[in-house]
């Protein structure tokens, strides 16, 4: 995904599900996964938020994460 964004890009995650889940699918998933697999790829976070149109099911276990990528420094 890196490769194919332009620097300024920005990334859209629904992240779910968020809870202590063992087994699946859906395979329990964490915000801080997202962060150590985006961050390093030159991702940064503008937000991280509970999905307010999440199914009622989903409440409280469903994430949107938007990310940026960032522009490259000159050297």
């Amino acid at each position: 995904m890196q490769e194919l964004m332009n620097p300024g890009g920005e990334l859209i995650t629904l992240m779910f599900p968020l809870d202590d889940r063992v087994g699946g699918p859906p395979y329990q998933v964490s915000v801080s996964a997202y962060e150590e697999l985006l961050i390093p790829l030159g991702f940064e976070v503008i937000s991280i938020v509970d999905n307010e149109l999440a199914a009622d099911s989903r409440k409280g276990i469903e994430k949107v994460g938007r990310w940026k990528k960032k522009k490259k420094r000159s050297e």
